[in-house]
């Protein structure tokens, strides 16, 4: 397959020469074991009988090409396939992941349309197959309607004043008529015809300022792994009229979002470096909904060499007391060759939709327990 793609990438423009075209076809694949079970009853994820439940699965098998036209255009287009052969479901349907076509006009100010992850905060357009944990903060990026944190949109990503500042944001499709819902961890609540009835798009984005160094991909790596320190932090924020709940007398809430977050990444000597990110965020569908409230997510990581020790958490504590989420979570890494090639293990403890632990007048739901050992081949 890689073979017929690199064949597609000198038709972009066939009246120009080759050398105005660059074309980057990439596979990875993330084969996995996972033991999840609950010692005190059942819990989602777990056994039927509650106890530890053992599967080998892909976690994702992707396949993905980039490239470059005339110099000032961009594409790319990412297939994905993920948790095939989860709980021996082999039904997993290959769906597009991104896909967009860009256009730079000058350095480092990139339009894009189309497929796109969705900005609020830095982990939030994050590179899955450049992270520093297993798990990171979607579970808890409650947007109004998106796959995987993705949805059909317009915007402008820009480095400006020196490379010290980056603004990234746009219009995106957002909640539409049917339900507002889209991430597979809370089930969508149901919404009347007249939802968003002027049909605005959603309006989202965010600002960051680069303490040290400066970066502008398109998805971020959680560590990097290339000896350059960078530190920086931002805030972003999201908003649609009449995307949130339905209240009582047959009205819908509007839809609010905000941001707050820092990373660093500081090379340090003998080829190690210490990772640091903090993110904290404000969901507003309208009082008392499940999906309203307050909510935190935070990775740290020091590399020696090839081998790292990390840890992450992430907290959601929603406003009904009975939609929140919790995790603590921390493993080793193993770099084999950067992220080209590793190995990953991580131990988990989550409540994802549940009570949270201390919740007055609730009993609380049960720790699901995860083993997680994932390899990961990237090329």
């Amino acid at each position: 397959m890689a073979g017929n793609l690199a064949r597609v990438g000198p038709g972009f423009c066939r009246s120009r020469p080759a050398r105005h075209h660059r074309l980057y076809p990439q596979r990875r694949c993330q084969p996995a074991t996972a033991s999840r079970g609950n010692r005190r009853g059942p819990a989602s994820g777990a056994a039927p009988s509650g106890h530890y439940n053992f599967d080998i699965f892909f976690r994702r098998a992707s396949l993905s090409i980039r490239g470059t036209g005339l110099k000032v255009f961009t594409y790319y287009l990412k297939l994905e396939t993920g948790r095939f052969g989860l709980r021996g479901n082999y039904s997993s349907s290959t769906q597009i992941q991104d896909a967009y076509i860009g256009y730079v006009p000058f350095p480092d100010f990139n339009i894009e349309g189309g497929f796109l992850k969705t900005p609020l905060s830095r982990p939030a357009v994050d590179s899955s197959e450049r992270s520093n944990s297993l798990e990171g903060v979607s579970d808890i990026l409650l947007y109004p309607n998106t796959r995987a944190q993705r949805q059909m949109g317009l915007q402008v990503r820009s480095l400006l004043f020196n490379q010290w500042f980056l603004i990234r944001g746009g219009i995106y499709e957002g909640a539409r008529n049917g339900y507002s819902g889209g991430n597979p961890t809370t089930p969508p609540f149901p919404i009347p015809a007249t939802q968003n009835p002027n049909g605005w798009p959603m309006i989202a984005g965010m600002a960051r300022v680069n303490l040290l160094g400066y970066e502008n991909p398109y998805t971020y790596p959680g560590i990097y792994l290339d000896g350059i320190s960078r530190a920086s932090f931002g805030v972003g924020g999201q908003y649609q009229s009449k995307s949130g709940a339905v209240n009582r007398d047959g009205t819908i809430n509007d839809y609010t979002a905000l941001s707050a977050d820092v990373f660093a990444d500081i090379a340090l000597p003998g080829d190690s470096e210490a990772v640091l990110t903090l993110d904290g965020y404000r969901f507003d569908y309208g009082t008392g909904q499940a999906k309203t409230g307050y909510g935190a997510h935070g990775e740290i990581g020091y590399r020696w060499g090839h081998i790292e020790p990390q840890g992450s958490a992430y907290w959601f504590n929603s406003e009904t007391k009975k939609n929140s989420f919790l995790r603590l979570a921390g493993g080793l890494t193993y770099f084999i060759k950067g992220h080209t090639a590793k190995i990953m293990f991580e131990y988990e403890n989550t409540i994802m939709n549940g009570v949270l632990p201390n919740t007055p007048g609730l009993a609380p739901t049960k720790w699901l327990h995860q083993f997680l050992l994932q390899i990961q081949l990237h090329v």
